[in-house]
C-alpha cells in the first residue's frame, strides 16, 4: 500500500495496467465525495492491457489519512488538486498525464487543469463548476447530512458535506482558461447535477465536448462501467 506524505496528508495511491509512465501517458483516476479508488474496480481491468493508471484516495477519504489526526480538517478542491499534482509530478515524476474524475474528483480535475500544464486531457463525469449546478433535492440532502455530522461531531464528514455546499467557485471565464481537451460526461438521469449545468461547463471550455449516457444516473463508474470503459478507450 504505497503512500506519499503530501501537504500534511498520507496519500494512498496505487498503479494499475501499463507502467511505462515515461514513455506512455498514464491516467489519474479521482473518486467522488466520501468514496475511494475502489469505485473504479470495474473500469480499470478491461483497459489495463493498453493503458496505465494511477489511482489515489483523496485527503481524509479511503485509506488516505492526515499526518496529525488532531489538526483542524483542511479540505478544499484547490487543495485536493494540489495534492494530486504533487503526487503525479513531484512524487512520481510523471511528465504528462490525463485525468479522469468522477463528481468531486471531476471538480478536482478542473482545478488541476488550471494549475498545471502537464495535464493533457480531462474526462469529467458528473461535474459541476459551482454549487448552483446541484439539483435542489441533492442540495437539501447534503444540508441534512451536514446537520447530522455536526450533531455527531464528525469533523471529516461535516467538512466533506460543507465542501459540496460552498465549493467549487469556478466562473465561466475560469473555465475558458482550460487549454486541454476536455470531455464532460453525464448520465441522462443524473440525480445530483443539472444536465444543463454540465452542458454549460462543456460549452465554456474551448476544447470541450459533451456526452450524455442514456438512462444513466449519477454513479456512472459503478452502474455503467462497460459504457464508460468504451468511452475512455475511444477518447484516450
Amino acid at each position: 500500500m504505497p503512500t506519499a506524505l503530501i501537504n500534511g496528508q498520507h496519500i494512498h495511491y496505487e498503479f494499475a495496467g501499463v507502467q511505462e509512465h515515461k514513455l506512455r501517458t498514464p491516467a489519474l483516476l479521482l473518486h467522488g465525495n466520501g468514496e475511494s479508488m475502489k469505485i473504479w474496480s470495474h473500469v480499470v481491468p478491461p483497459l489495463a492491457s493498453t493503458r496505465g493508471f494511477v489511482l489515489m484516495d483523496s485527503r481524509y477519504q479511503g485509506e488516505s489519512r492526515p499526518d496529525d489526526p488532531a489538526e483542524h480538517v483542511k479540505l478544499s478542491y484547490p487543495l485536493m488538486a494540489d495534492d494530486a499534482i504533487k503526487l503525479m509530478e513531484d512524487e512520481l515524476a510523471i511528465p504528462e498525464y490525463d485525468v479522469i474524475g468522477f463528481s468531486d474528483g471531476a471538480v478536482t480535475a478542473l482545478y488541476m487543469s488550471l494549475k498545471s500544464i502537464r495535464v493533457r486531457r480531462l474526462i469529467l463525469i458528473g461535474v459541476n463548476s459551482d454549487p448552483s449546478g446541484l439539483k435542489p433535492r441533492t442540495a437539501r440532502m447534503i444540508r441534512r447530512e451536514l446537520e447530522d455530522a455536526i450533531r455527531e461531531k464528525n469533523r471529516v464528514k461535516a467538512a466533506l458535506m460543507r465542501l459540496m455546499l460552498e465549493e467549487p467557485k469556478l466562473s465561466l471565464s475560469d473555465l475558458a482558461k482550460i487549454i486541454c481537451e476536455t470531455t464532460v460526461v453525464i448520465g441522462q438521469r443524473d440525480e445530483a447535477v443539472k444536465l444543463r449545468h454540465a452542458a454549460a461547463v462543456s460549452d465554456a471550455i474551448p476544447r470541450g465536448s459533451f456526452v450524455v449516457i442514456k438512462g444513466a444516473g449519477h454513479d456512472v463508474p459503478q452502474t455503467r462501467p462497460e459504457e464508460l470503459t468504451e468511452l475512455i478507450r475511444s477518447l484516450l
